[in-house]
């Protein structure tokens, strides 16, 4: 019964690992096709001039293009396995590409992440930085030169069985601490960061609006009695105005006039000063909210990034470990049936009563190994239809700043319609010549 049941269940579960397979095919070529076309676009529109003028624009460019070199490496490798040709040359190479682009990603998007936190902590460094600019384009480069030469070291000294690479454990967690745990870890406390710092400003301004708005209530009645007071004692002053020279001193009627002109000129002081302080403030406020949306829609870029790609990093590392603590379990039982083997032939005077005992034991621990080796591949299926299912979902991050930017950048989104716009009026001038 044990045996019939253990069967099905490696029938069922080879049966969901073949569908899994047949609706990866379609699945990885539709996602890539859709992450090349949306990245060349992401590249055009960054390298238009009026996109260009953002310091930020370099990093976006190189993750653009490291995703898109991900999304070829994706369809060769499709093309590869459905072809079956396990060259040794094109699987290096694959590996090494799809290494790279994994972990450049992984290190540009922290590096647009700090940016941008500099960029919120410290407004002031932004005018800065946009002089100094080539900053940015040395950090891209070094880390374009790190990413080839560790990815040609990893896949030069690693071995590959039919396209399939086989990590050691050294290389494996030098992986894994690159390409996930440290700019992971990078991107998430900024990210916190930035949330919570914009979030105390937002709350700074709201007691500063409210505490200007009281104050300009405050102030209005003072105003308009002033502005009435001024106009009645122009009327008076123009209806009366013989009756007071003949009644009143010279110096009292100059000091009324001059306090009348002051009062007059009360409110217009004020227009003016008001005005000007529209006039500064408006710049700086068009600014700020720039800034603000181009935070939000990096932010929601980052989150993506990590909540698409950290399940398949822990599935994969999860894997890894359980394998190993496999593998050292399995060396533990030969250890000890060797062990068994050689004080069997020192004492050969009991060899009898040891064999009845052996084959009592054996009997037993068959039942036992065959439980353990059960358990043992149930979990190890677990893990693998688990890992597959996250890197699927991972290959979208790949695919979706396209998206990202288009829905939440509004310059993006007006220069998009730009060339779209452009595009369309170019079509019929094109037909007209061709005919």
């Amino acid at each position: 019964m044990l045996n019939d049941s253990y069967v099905e269940q490696i029938a069922m579960g080879n049966g969901f690992l073949n569908k899994l397979i047949q609706i990866s095919f379609p699945y990885i070529i539709i996602v890539s096709v859709i992450g090349i076309c949306g990245n060349f676009l992401t590249i055009v529109m960054l390298s238009t001039k009026s996109l260009s003028k953002n310091f930020n624009n370099c990093t976006l460019i190189a993750l653009a293009l490291t995703d898109l070199v991900f999304n070829f490496t994706l369809v060769s490798r499709c093309i590869n396995d459905l072809t079956r040709s396990n060259n040794e040359q094109l699987c290096r190479l694959l590996s090494f590409l799809s290494h790279l682009a994994e972990l450049l990603s992984a290190c540009f998007t922290a590096q647009f992440t700090a940016q941008r936190f500099i960029a919120v902590r410290f407004p002031l460094s932004v005018f800065i930085e946009k002089r100094i600019h080539l900053i940015h384009y040395l950090i891209v480069t070094l880390f374009i030169i790190f990413g080839i030469s560790y990815c040609l070291l990893l896949v030069k000294t690693n071995a590959y069985d039919n396209c399939h690479e086989e990590l050691e454990l050294n290389w494996f967690i030098s992986d894994a601490l690159l390409s996930f745990l440290i700019p992971f870890t990078i991107i998430i406390i900024l990210n916190i960061l930035i949330i919570f710092y914009l979030k105390k400003r937002f709350q700074n301004n709201q007691q500063y609006r409210f505490t200007k708005r009281q104050q300009q209530s405050e102030m209005i009645p003072l105003d308009i009695l002033k502005v009435s007071s001024s106009r009645y004692e122009i009327t008076v002053n123009t209806k009366f105005q013989a009756n007071i020279y003949d009644n009143i001193n010279i110096s009292n009627s100059r000091s009324s006039n001059l306090q009348n002109q002051s009062h007059t000129d009360l409110p217009t002081m004020h227009g003016r000063v008001r005005s000007l302080e529209l006039l500064h403030r408006s710049p700086t406020v068009c600014f700020k909210s720039q800034s603000y949306r181009v935070t939000r829609m990096l932010i929601l870029v980052s989150t993506c990034f990590l909540l698409f790609n950290a399940p398949a990093h822990i599935c994969t590392i999860g894997l890894k470990i359980y394998t190993l603590k496999q593998t050292i379990f399995i060396n533990d039982v030969n250890e000890t049936v060797t062990n068994l083997n050689d004080n069997f032939k020192q004492y050969n005077e009991t060899s009898s009563t040891l064999s009845n005992n052996i084959d009592f034991s054996h009997t037993t621990k068959d039942t036992s190994e065959q439980n353990d080796t059960i358990n043992h591949l149930k979990w190890m299926k677990l893990f693998y239809i688990m890992t597959i299912i996250t890197q699927h979902i991972s290959y979208t991050s790949y695919s979706i700043n396209f998206f990202l930017y288009s829905f939440c950048g509004m310059k993006f989104r007006r220069e998009l319609l730009k060339c779209m716009l452009t595009q369309r009026r170019q079509l019929p001038t094109t037909r007209s010549v061709t005919l």
